[in-house]
């Protein structure tokens, strides 16, 4: 035992310094924990984000406390630009992690995040802890002259934006040759600039290749145009080859033509009459309506065919080559043969090879967009007279451009700003619904029968209603909208006040959107569900009403059928009455019943009894007579109200909202003080003034409730007088007389029933 004592002593000592260690990692854990804040609303519990801290935080909050796992970036009423920046995945939806991303990347931008939780919708300069977006932002407000501002704004972002958008770089930028050549400089340069920083996003590198690339390209055009003066290629002047090469290539071809088809004429005789335009060969133009440009005249030969195989120049020219003709002849024949008016083929070759080395110089152009510039620019170009122009503008674009992707990150910056907490209190939790502020999911405020229903849900179609709308437990009102232009849409509203007496398919009413557009609004259907305890109260008592309403309908149309058919049969003996034989019909007495007289006075014996009964409880309570018929009221209505209570308490709108596509991860209840303030009902200002003659009231229904009043204020005024002046005791009368009653019964009941 004795060496065992070391080992227990080793052991009790390892595990009260393992317990030691764990209770001071665990209180630093909670030190270093943040301590989240919980409030209730409308019997929810929900976490509360009213700090810079708790944002920043949230990844440290279990998911099993958010209310929504899932919102669709449709069908809300949220910054739309926002909402598709939060669903990073495009899947049309707005998930956790895509929160949780959002705010890390808020906060890597802004030195406090408890700028979010505050009203306003710019972001302070000082405020902005990432130095590249604080940089953007002081040279956006420059370019748009605010050099003095001390904030950035939505309007200032998309005011640069449309700068931007103006100027947009593409390498499909069209130049004109109309244009200055420092206007084609700039575009060029553009192009050059969008090319390279497609593969590298280091603006030094696009730089040095752009200018690399733009002056080899102007060295080999330079060096292009050069050679033609320095080689013996121009026969004539440089504008005058260029005509004399055009002209010379319009009528090549054809002249070409010619001279083969007088060389078969000379080969084969017989064939003159096919290869020459003859009059067989016009004749099938004799029936057309001819033109200048006409495709059957084209096709001909040039000119006739000759034997000397000479063309004319001048005379005997087919009309629709004439014109071509007499430009070839005045550009290209006469500069460079002199006057002629016959050309052979060894002086049309003499004319092409003269013009070749200036066709072989121009198919040597260099395929470079710098050819579009003229040639003395570019040789100033080279001579760096403009190079630091050049590099001063390429730079500014390079900036241009790194600032034009830094917009989209201060966009999302000022967005974030303005809209991300708004949507966190309808995400982690329904902060502004309770709190009266809207919701995203609200769709407006419908007005009908007296009241508005500021709880409305715009319908997406989602078939899922059908089935989970009715889980809510609300009494629910779907509608058609319509609007001028042919807009049209639905809702669901819900009526959480006032009664359901009204309700029905069918009835129209007006609908104001968030953005404040009415639409008409018609009842298209109804889930009935209580609305408020105020209305299960009365529902006994309407529903007696509306059952004696019925049952005196019901007999006085039986009393009116039958009243119908005595006239018709009195009239229609009247009618025959001379037909018939005047017989004395002697009337037989009717037997009245003595057993039928004993069950009558039964059951108004029995009646009594229990309204006697039920008064000698009520008299009997003596002072306690008030609480007794409240007591009664309570036994008529009380059922009815707490099964409304009951139902009422269970109200959600999670099911309306996952039919419309949300995943909701928490109770959304709408218990009952709550309710009554989603729909208000009518009420006269306080500082009203009503007219005190109503000239179409009803002249005696003052009287009536003044005569009533008057009779309820005697019988309680004579009761208090009997029963505590006079000490009469109500319980003992009605007690005799019901024992009066029940002894004339059995009387009655002992004679016996006369033959």
């Amino acid at each position: 035992m004795s060496k065992s004592n070391p080992l227990l002593l080793d052991f009790l000592f390892s595990l009260v310094q393992y317990l030691f260690e764990e209770y001071l990692f665990m209180r630093k854990k909670d030190a270093l924990s943040h301590k989240w804040k919980f409030a209730r609303f409308g019997g929810v519990t929900q976490v509360m984000l009213t700090e810079g801290d708790d944002i920043a935080n949230l990844r440290e909050l279990d998911q099993k406390l958010w209310t929504v796992l899932a919102m669709p970036i449709k069908g809300i009423f949220f910054n739309e630009k926002t909402a598709e920046l939060l669903d990073s995945d495009k899947d049309g939806f707005i998930r956790p992690l895509e929160i949780l991303e959002a705010i890390d990347w808020i906060c890597a931008q802004l030195k406090d995040p408890g700028l979010l939780t505050e009203e306003g919708d710019a972001v302070p300069l000082d405020a902005i802890k990432n130095e590249k977006l604080s940089l953007s932002a002081h040279w956006l407000l420059q370019q748009i002259n605010k050099r003095s501002a001390t904030e950035i704004t939505l309007e200032d972002i998309y005011t640069q934006k449309k700068i931007f958008d103006e100027n947009i770089l593409s390498k499909k930028t069209e130049v004109s040759a109309d244009e200055p050549d420092e206007q084609k400089l700039a575009k060029l340069l553009r192009k050059l600039i969008l090319s390279f920083a497609a593969n590298t996003t280091d603006n030094e590198t696009i730089k040095q290749n752009v200018i690399d690339s733009f002056f080899a390209q102007v060295n080999d055009f330079v060096a292009w145009h050069t050679s033609l003066f320095e080689n013996t290629l121009l026969p004539l002047e440089l504008a005058e080859t260029e005509k004399a090469l055009a002209a010379f290539d319009a009528v090549k071809n054809k002249i070409q033509d010619y001279y083969l088809r007088s060389k078969l004429s000379e080969y084969q005789p017989g064939l003159s009459s096919v290869l020459i335009a003859n009059a067989e060969n016009l004749q099938s133009l004799a029936t057309k309506e001819l033109t200048d440009t006409n495709e059957d005249i084209s096709i001909l030969p040039i000119a006739a065919l000759s034997s000397t195989r000479e063309l004319p120049l001048q005379r005997g020219i087919n009309p629709v080559w004439k014109n071509k003709m007499r430009t070839f002849y005045s550009d290209a024949v006469k500069p460079l043969l002199g006057d002629k008016e016959f050309l052979t083929e060894e002086e049309f070759n003499t004319i092409a090879s003269k013009l070749s080395p200036y066709r072989e110089w121009i198919a040597a152009k260099p395929a470079s967009d710098v050819s579009c510039l003229s040639y003395q620019y570019l040789t100033e170009l080279l001579s760096g007279a403009h190079a630091d122009i050049i590099q001063t503008f390429i730079q500014n674009e390079l900036i241009t451009e790194t600032e034009r992707a830094n917009l989209n990150d201060l966009e999302k910056l000022v967005l974030f700003r303005c809209y991300l907490y708004t949507l966190l209190n309808n995400y982690i939790s329904f902060t502004n619904f309770y709190e009266g502020k809207g919701s995203v999911f609200q769709a407006g405020t419908l007005y009908f029968d007296s009241r508005s229903a500021h709880l409305c849900f715009e319908l997406n179609g989602d078939a899922r209603h059908a089935s989970l709308d009715a889980l809510s437990g609300a009494f629910l009102v779907y509608c058609d909208l319509s609007r001028q232009g042919g807009h049209t849409k639905k809702i669901i509203a819900l009526f959480t006040n006032g009664d359901s007496d009204s309700i029905v398919v069918g009835r129209n009413g007006i609908f104001y959107d968030r953005d404040g557009k009415d639409w008409n609004a018609t009842i298209t259907k109804i889930t009935v569900n209580p609305i408020s305890v105020r209305q299960a109260f009365f529902m006994p008592y309407k529903k007696l009403i509306t059952m004696i309403e019925t049952q005196i309908a019901k007999r006085a149309a039986d009393a009116e059928e039958k009243t119908a058919g005595k006239l018709s049969l009195t009239a229609e003996k009247v009618v025959t009455a001379d037909k018939q034989e005047n017989k004395d019909v002697p009337l037989v007495p009717k037997k009245l019943d003595l057993g039928t007289i004993a069950l009558i006075g039964t059951a108004v014996g029995g009646v009594s009894a229990l309204v006697s009964g039920i008064l000698q409880v009520l008299f009997g309570l003596g002072y306690w007579i008030p609480l007794g018929l409240l007591g009664i009221l309570l036994c008529i209505s009380g059922p009815s109200m707490i099964l409304a209570a009951l139902k009422l308490r269970k109200r959600s709108i999670g099911s309306i909202l996952e039919a419309n596509g949300w995943a909701i991860n928490a109770q959304t209840r709408i218990n009952i003080p709550f309710g009554a303030s989603l729909t208000a009902l009518a009420e006269l200002p306080k500082n009203k003034t009503l007219a005190p003659i109503d000239p179409f009231a009803d002249k005696k229904t003052g009287r009536k409730i003044a005569l009533l009043l008057f009779i309820i204020a005697l019988a309680a005024a004579g009761f208090c007088f009997l029963y505590f002046y006079k000490k009469v005791n109500f319980l003992r009368v009605f007690t005799k007389q019901n024992q009066t009653i029940e002894a004339d019964e059995k009387a009655g009941s002992a004679k016996p029933s006369p033959e």
